[in-house]
């Protein structure tokens, strides 16, 4: 008589870096699931720009898209 035994596959542990990564990605997807195309590129410009502006720089219009400018601090 066989006796047949289940295999059972194993995940391994993900890291702990890994579950955040996955937390963040699908929280970004909850935010802009919603948006048409026009909207997810307003809201990614519009975060980009508080991003350098927060670093010291921001965009200008140039004849191949835009181009980053240091802001001149006082």
């Amino acid at each position: 008589m066989e006796v047949k035994r289940k295999m059972s596959i194993r995940k391994p542990k993900e890291p702990e870096f890994m579950k955040e990564l996955h937390r963040i990605r699908e929280e970004m997807y909850l935010e802009t699931k919603n948006l048409t195309p026009k909207e997810k590129i307003k809201k990614t410009h519009k975060e980009a720009e508080e991003f350098l502006k927060s670093q010291g720089y921001k965009l200008i219009p140039s004849n191949k898209g835009y181009r980053m400018k240091s802001i001149d601090r006082d």
